[in-house]
């Protein structure tokens, strides 16, 4: 593995989930990460109706595909585990970009997922 790509990754999985934290903050929200006991998700926080949960990807145009299908399988299962404890937990899906395949929309959108990067935050979140 090249350190190069793993650092490059990390700082975009950073950028990209600091930015989601301000943007919930500044929309009233109060993001928090888990807690013991909770599934390893990226982000909390909640709305009106629900836990809302949320999976950060980083991406290149090489390893795309397999971070969107590692974040959906995640984000998922983290929904199903909050879920179990009796409340309603509606799953996001954050990229730093927009996909480049647009077939991610309508697969996440049909799993009830909302898949959204920094640029769709207003309109998506």
């Amino acid at each position: 593995m090249d350190p190069g790509i793993v650092d490059r990754g990390l700082r975009g999985h950073r950028k990209t989930q600091n930015a989601l934290a301000r943007y919930l903050r500044a929309q009233g929200y109060s993001p928090r990460r888990a807690a013991p006991g909770e599934p390893q998700f990226d982000l909390a926080w909640e709305d009106h109706r629900a836990i809302v949960v949320a999976e950060v990807k980083s991406r290149t145009v090489t390893n795309e595909e397999k971070q969107l299908r590692l974040g959906l399988g995640q984000v998922l299962r983290y929904q199903q585990q909050l879920a179990a404890k009796g409340r309603p937990v509606r799953a996001v899906l954050v990229l730093e970009g927009e996909p480049r395949d647009p077939s991610w929309r309508a697969l996440c959108s049909g799993l009830g997922v909302v898949l959204t990067w920094p640029e769709t935050f207003s309109t998506t979140v």
